[in-house]
């Protein structure tokens, strides 16, 4: 098991969705996005599940957003609805089609996804959020 591998997995499988075809695949918060749409991961926190004599057992929460440029155009907005739908699905069918991220982890767990809105450097965003959890049992080594 490897977090770099974790984390290559996860671009891998995000990889894979190609409706909406995403332009690119940011690890970590994008400052600004040179196209539409896009994808973004990134940590947002580590927990202790459980721990042993032995060993610490360890779930990381990750945030997988993607971004749609906000249009003026009534058209276009409506179309956005069903990108944004799209993206939901099939980004969790691609997150669920390898749920231990090529053993590289115990387990992963996709939460609730939502959408709204974000603004990025005064452009307006329709956004996706998708809560990851990765487990990892014995991740730290507990050295007597």
């Amino acid at each position: 098991m490897s977090r770099s591998g974790v984390l290559d997995r996860i671009d891998a499988l995000l990889a894979t969705v190609s409706d909406p075809a995403f332009t690119a695949i940011y690890r970590g918060e994008p400052l600004a996005l040179g196209g539409t749409p896009a994808l973004a991961f990134w940590m947002v926190g580590r927990t202790v599940d459980f721990l042993t004599l032995s060993d610490v057992s360890t779930t990381a929460n990750f945030l997988i957003r993607a971004y749609f440029r906000v249009q003026t155009s009534a058209d276009v907005r409506e179309n956005l609805e069903l990108d944004v739908w799209d993206a939901m699905v099939n980004i969790d069918t691609a997150l669920r089609s390898d749920s231990d991220l090529a053993g590289n982890c115990t387990d992963t767990n996709i939460g609730t996804a939502s959408a709204g809105y974000v603004e990025l450097g005064g452009v307006a965003y329709r956004t996706v959020e998708i809560p990851y959890e990765v487990e990892i049992y014995g991740e730290v080594t507990i050295t007597p």
